[in-house]
């Protein structure tokens, strides 16, 4: 079971002493202000010593102050294990913070377990494989297919970008048997973007997509979907987590045909040289 310093604090406060009465008290009456104070804070507003806090701490079972602050942190703020929790208006930047990297680890491990790794390496050789690759989304999803055009090219895949519907129609219609088509959408039901699936699809080519929803009209439609999990925040009306996990999966992908062979990593070290050595000549 893991360590609840608040409760263990609430159980042993009889047998403390008087000095150790007060550290005990003020943390439990304020256990959010105290992750952000320093031992010697804490003891100024106990009014006791250093050497009074740092004995509670080990009466807790904890090597010291700092190990007795992340622990605190995690009981002040109530874990996420059942992410229904919201960020709410009186949490301050640290507790925010807490909750959001929170969150994202949670979505990062589901995502983990929402892509097999069958299909990640089916997505890897269809890259591969590929004479051209089109990366395409609208809206908040468009920056993703930027990124991934970004860091794919670093690979030597040839790669198109755009947001644009009628640019995304034009590249389709001339585009080859083995090129690829990959569709960006956090939501998977954007209409448009469901257009140039079916579009594709007439043409020939192989369509990719990663979106939130497994059971979206984008990921049922593509001939290979993944997931990046997240949640949805009441303060914002774009998931916050997926981005997150989208990047995860673009940077696996990329990693994944970076290492896949000797010729794959030279490939790769060569491009990098080069675009570093084309950007350098524009730095002051």
């Amino acid at each position: 079971m893991k360590k609840n310093c608040l409760q263990d604090l609430r159980n042993v406060y009889s047998s403390l002493n008087k000095s150790e009465q007060k550290v005990a008290k003020y943390v439990l009456d304020h256990p959010k202000e105290v992750i952000n104070l320093t031992i010697s804070e804490l003891a100024e507003v106990s009014g006791v010593s250093d050497t009074t806090v740092f004995r509670l701490c080990n009466k807790l079972g904890f090597s010291g102050y700092q190990s007795f602050k992340i622990n605190l942190a995690g009981c002040a703020i109530k874990p996420l294990e059942n992410l229904h929790e919201e960020v709410l208006p009186t949490d301050d930047a640290y507790i925010v913070m807490q909750r959001l990297a929170l969150g994202y680890n949670y979505s990062f491990e589901k995502t983990i377990k929402s892509n097999k790794i069958d299909k990640l390496n089916l997505v890897v050789d269809k890259l591969k494989q590929a004479n051209k690759v089109y990366f395409f989304g609208m809206g908040g999803s468009f920056p993703f297919a930027q990124d991934a055009y970004h860091k794919f090219v670093r690979n030597g895949i040839t790669g198109f970008v755009t947001a644009d519907l009628h640019w995304q129609f034009m590249y389709i219609s001339t585009s080859d048997e083995n090129d690829i088509v990959f569709i960006f959408s956090n939501s998977g039901s954007n209409k448009d973007l469901l257009d140039v699936i079916a579009y594709s699809k007439e043409q020939g080519r192989c369509v990719i997509s990663i979106t939130s929803n497994a059971k979206s009209p984008i990921a049922l439609n593509s001939d290979i979907s993944l997931i990046a999990y997240g949640r949805e925040y009441n303060l914002r009306s774009e998931a916050l987590e997926s981005r997150l996990s989208t990047l995860l999966l673009i940077d696996t992908l990329y990693m994944m045909v970076a290492i896949d062979s000797e010729q794959s990593q030279e490939n790769t070290l060569n491009n990098l040289y080069k675009i570093r050595e084309g950007i350098s000549k524009r730095r002051v």
